[in-house]
Formats: structure tokens, sequence, C-alpha cells
């Protein structure tokens, strides 16, 4: 659908044409297109006087009255010679007395024309805000009007009555700027949040229109014009954001919205990760890595701790070794010693864990025994990687070549894989190949990102 930018490049070209010219005679092919077509003659004879537009609307001036042009989703204008033919779609044809004709096209029909005598008159039909890139000089009233919204931020900012001109194309692009998720609920931002969506929205949409407005798919402006900001697009179609994070897409009020999950979430929000043995975690991991996210290893931190002096000195103390596969052995087969080994380590870990909490927005800690440490009250929300038993087995016995006797007291070592996955709130199917897991992991993230606010 073509948006602000696209209706004043189409304005631009019109007024540059059709000023000063008249209209002879006008064909109206397709009735439901001129709402109020009684009214037709009075534009027979009136002289093109200027070209306005508000919002996604385009007004026609003349000398007498005032035409009021909405392109709605396809609608095109062609200012053409006279024998230029016509097609099925082309359903207003406005005949020139310079012998050119202006034809307004739409595949879909869902345009609309309205004459009015007055502007005062068609402007209080409209009800639409004020231009969206020069909204920024009304924020105190468009605050109030924020706060006492009932829906998410996207669908605030497509509706018209809010301020005029943004579509689904730069809604998105504007929300990728301003930092936050299409779904979070409008009343939930802040001043600061609404200043950066509307400096966005003037960013973005003057230089849009400087490039001619975004040619993406059926959009041209049809007067031998084509919009070039689609090279400038950051999310909207894109697999990636400018700092290389995965592009996730969702339904936003019934429209596909493009978001990047790491720049867009301007809070912290905490993701537990955790599985069984060869359940496939660490590939998860290394893939929500790659995506952007914060990615904490509990393994790695609890290898940090076996550097700390006084932990080595208590372990000593304890287990009088500091040999890690002794101390393993040892664990595995004396549960009370495995307890005073985690009262030593696990401060450290969590500590750790807290810091990297605090200092990151979209954080996952990835904790194989998340569960048995009780350490969930940490997350916001916990996925489980999850496969058969039997495939588990067969995995672990390749991964580390031992007797599936063994494997199978390692695995019956820790938490049962399916009481895990009852006690999550996601889970990611890991049975598969990798090209099937990666796609379960992004169709995951797009669910608890989703689901944050809904």
């Amino acid at each position: 659908m073509p948006e602000l930018a696209e209706v004043e490049t189409v304005r631009r070209v019109l007024k540059s044409e059709l000023c000063g010219l008249k209209i002879t005679k006008i064909d109206l092919l397709y009735k439901a297109i001129f709402e109020n077509d009684e009214n037709l003659p009075k534009l027979i004879n009136q002289e093109f006087v200027d070209i306005l537009r508000q919002g996604k609307y385009l007004i026609f001036c003349f000398n007498d009255g005032y035409l009021l042009s909405h392109l709605r989703m396809e609608g095109k204008y062609f200012y053409v010679q006279a024998d230029y033919p016509l097609n099925k779609h082309m359903h207003v044809i406005f005949y020139l007395n310079n012998g050119y004709k202006l034809i307004y096209q739409d595949v879909r029909k869902f345009g609309r024309m309205h004459y009015y005598q007055k502007l005062d008159e068609l402007k209080a039909d409209l009800k639409i805000g004020v231009d969206a890139n020069i909204a920024l000089k009304d924020i105190d009233d468009l605050y109030k009007k924020l706060k006492s919204a009932k829906t998410c931020i996207k669908n605030l900012l497509l509706d018209q009555s809010f301020i005029a001109g943004l579509g689904n194309i730069y809604v998105d692009e504007v929300l990728y700027e301003a930092k936050l998720l299409p779904n979070m609920p409008a009343n939930l931002l802040s001043y600061d949040d609404l200043f950066n969506i509307l400096t966005a929205s003037q960013q973005i949409l003057d230089k849009a229109i400087l490039n001619k407005g975004t040619t993406i798919r059926s959009y041209t402006s049809s007067l031998g014009v084509t919009g070039n900001y689609q090279n400038y697009l950051k999310v909207h179609t894109k697999e990636k954001c400018p700092k290389g994070h995965q592009i996730i897409t969702y339904k936003v009020g019934g429209r596909t919205s493009y978001v990047c999950p790491i720049c867009q979430t301007n809070f912290s929000y905490v993701i537990g990760l955790t599985g069984s043995i060869a359940s496939g975690k660490s590939n998860v991991a290394n893939e929500l890595s790659k995506m952007g996210f914060t990615v904490v290893d509990s393994d790695k931190l609890v290898k940090e701790a076996y550097n700390d002096n006084d932990i080595i000195s208590n372990i000593k103390a304890i287990f009088k070794t500091t040999d890690k596969k002794e101390i393993g052995d040892i664990i595995f087969h004396d549960k009370e010693k495995q307890k005073e080994l985690e009262k030593i380590i696990h401060p450290y870990v969590i500590n750790k864990l807290k810091i990297a909490i605090e200092n990151n927005k979209l954080v996952v800690l990835d904790i194989p025994l998340l569960f048995e440490a009780n350490l969930n009250y940490l997350c916001n929300k916990i996925i489980c990687c999850y496969l058969p038993y039997e495939e588990e087995l067969k995995r672990l016995v390749a991964r580390d070549n031992i007797s599936i006797e063994y494997a199978k007291s390692k695995i019956n070592s820790q938490m049962p894989l399916e009481l895990k996955k009852e006690k999550a709130d996601l889970i990611i199917d890991t049975s598969g190949t990798f090209k099937e897991t990666e796609k379960n992991i992004h169709n995951v993230v797009k669910e608890f990102i989703y689901g944050i606010f809904n």
C-alpha cells in the first residue's frame, strides 16, 4: 500500500503536470470508486490549481471545489496521451483540455474519490491526525492519547487518527529505530519512547520522500518515477538487521511485522536453557548466540570457579584433591559430596549469572541442571531441548564412545528429560537434522518474543 512518502511522490509529479489544465470530460467506469458521483458534473471545465496531501490522501484543488482521492492498496494515476490504450483495471478517466488523459487504475478497486465544495468540510470528514513526519511538534497531546490507548504500539501507529501517513513498511522501520517491539502495549511506553518514535518517523519519511518512496511489490508511482528507499530499509523484508542479528516475523493486528528481537527489546529478559546429556543444548545455545542473544554458559562459569583460590582451598579440604575428573567420579557416586561441592561452587556461579543479567537485555542462561539447582527463579521463560530417550542414548554413546550401560547410568543420574519438558515453558525439538533444529529454534524465538506482551 502506498504510504505517505509514496503518495507525496505522486502528488509532486501530478502537480507538475496538471496545474493549469482543465477537465473537459469524465468517464466513470466503476461507480463504487466515486462515492458521490452525482457531483461529477461540477468538475467539468474546472482547472487544477493545486494538489495537496494529508496523510495518505491526495486532495485535488480546483477553482471551485475539491476532489479527495485515497489510493488504498493499489491505486495508481497515469498522465498519458489521448490514444493511450485502456485496460480493465482503469476505472476513472479524466479528459484534459491539452489532449491528454488522467487515468485512475486500481486492480483491487479499493480506492475511493469524493467531491467536496469546501476544504473545511473535506478535512473534517478525514478525521486523521497530523502527518507523521511533522508530528513531533504535537508530542504532548499525542502522549496523552498514547497513555489512554488500549492497543499495541504498531496498531496505534497504523491508526491514521493518531498520526497520519505510516503504513506497514514504515512502522516496522520506525519501531526498529525506536528500539520497540511492535506488540508492546502502547500505554506502557514512556515519553522518551514516543519522542524516539516521532523522531524516527520524521527522519525516515523525509528520507523516503527524497528517494521518491519505496518500490516493493506492486507500488510504483506509475508516472515515470520509481522509488529508491527500499535500498535503505533496515528490517522490513530483510533477513538480518544492520547489526547482523536475525530478523523474525510475526503477525500483529493481522499484519506481518519484521522484528529484530535483540535491537528492539529495550528491557531485561532472561531465558533459561536446559536439557539432558546429549540433548543438543550446545547447538541450540550456539544458534541463539549467532542470533545475537547474550548466552551465559554455566559449565564455563564452573570451570572459571576452579581458578578462584578460595574455592580451590575449600574443595581441597573436602575432597583431598582438585582434579576435576576425580571429583566428578566421587560426586557421581556420592550425592552428599555433590551437595557439598554445590555449596562451594554455586554462589560463585549465581553471582556471575546475576551480573550478566544486570548488564544485558536478552540473556540466555545455559544451565544443564537448571531445575536441579533451583535456578529457574532467575528466568522469565525456560526452554527445554528435547528428544526421545532412545535417540538421546544413541547420541551419547556415539559422542562419548561409551557403553550403552554407562550412557544409561549418566542419563539416569539427572532429572528425567520428560519431567524437564513438563516444567519448561517452551520446547525445542532437537531430534531431527541441524537444519530442522535451526528452524525449531527460530520458531521458539518468535513464540517467546511475541509472547512477552501477549
